[in-house]
């Protein structure tokens, strides 16, 4: 491995417990965290009884740094995600935003879906207009700033271009810059580049780190791809195998930009793919045998039967 690397730099969270008695009035050096996820757990009611999908889970995240989920498929990356943005509610444990409560959604975070959810009957400037608009600026001020941001993007010569006319990394380039536009505290982004080709992922893995050393702003990034959170974050946070639990984290010491292709990443990813290999074979196990599920520590709703089908991705 290469001097510096620092793969080293990782926490086990099995042995380090999170500290149980955090309190919401907690400051490090006088600055509230930017995201603070106290004891959430969270689970569905399904046809086989009560799914456990989040459980006990707790970190924090400090203005300005980015941050990537990653964990097998079904460990509820996602509905964490959608928890911080206030779409979904926990059954229990709490979240706050500095020093305030989520109780719902707000605009100071704002969500990047794995579709770039444009309006087709816009065109493109008037897409990231849009959110604008609403909070009620002017024509003017609008245009100037969604211009801010498509430059950003490299999308100004599109402006006038309509959504059907763009390809899908142009599409969620678009959603980026009419994210950027809301001047959100925080971006949270659930696999915004998992439905394009790997061309298009590293350019706009590119173009994303160079949007946040801009911007400096804070992101909370959920993805598959080990080696798109390698590129792209300070610290990633590995969730366990259904109900997720934080099992590990990362520190990512690598200059940026950062390639996909670089040794550096391919170590790391190297190292995080063994840590997900133990959680993806217990879905599988379970998945394979039932009476495996008590062995994996995955628990079951009803006997012989597992709580959901995760599949065997990550």
């Amino acid at each position: 491995m290469s001097e510096g690397v620092g793969i080293e730099n990782s926490i086990d969270l099995d042995q380090a417990k999170v500290d149980s008695e955090l309190q919401p009035s907690h400051k490090a050096d006088g600055v509230w965290p930017k995201l603070r996820i106290q004891h959430v757990s969270k689970s569905f009611q399904s046809k086989n009884g009560k799914v456990y999908v989040l459980e006990d889970i707790n970190f924090e995240i400090q203005q300005g740094e980015f941050v990537c989920i990653v964990g097998p498929s079904g460990c509820g990356k996602t509905t964490l995600l959608n928890i911080v943005a206030g779409l979904e509610k926990a059954d229990a444990g709490e979240v706050w935003a500095n020093d305030y409560k989520i109780n719902g959604a707000g605009t100071d975070r704002v969500v990047i879906f794995q579709e770039a959810a444009l309006f087709p009957w816009l065109n493109v400037i008037k897409n990231v207009e849009f959110g604008l608009k609403l909070k009620g600026i002017n024509g003017s001020k609008r245009r100037s700033t969604a211009l801010e941001y498509l430059k950003m993007v490299h999308l100004t010569k599109f402006q006038n271009a309509h959504v059907h006319e763009l390809s899908g990394g142009m599409k969620q380039r678009v959603a980026i810059a009419r994210a950027l536009a809301m001047n959100p505290e925080m971006l949270l982004m659930d696999e915004p580049f998992s439905a394009l080709d790997a061309q298009t992922r590293w350019i706009l893995h590119f173009e994303l780190q160079n949007i946040w050393l801009k911007t400096k702003k804070t992101i909370l990034f959920v993805t598959h791809n080990i080696r798109e959170a390698v590129c792209l974050a300070d610290r990633i946070i590995i969730l366990s195998s259904s109900p997720g639990r934080i099992k590990k984290e990362f520190l990512v010491n690598l200059p940026r930009p950062r390639d996909d292709n670089d040794v550096n990443v391919a170590e790391y990813s190297t190292r995080i793919m063994k840590e997900l290999k133990a959680e993806i074979d217990k879905v599988m196990k379970c998945e394979m045998d039932a009476d495996s599920c008590v062995e994996c520590d995955i628990k079951c709703t009803t006997e012989g039967v597992a709580k959901t089908d995760m599949g065997g991705g990550i």
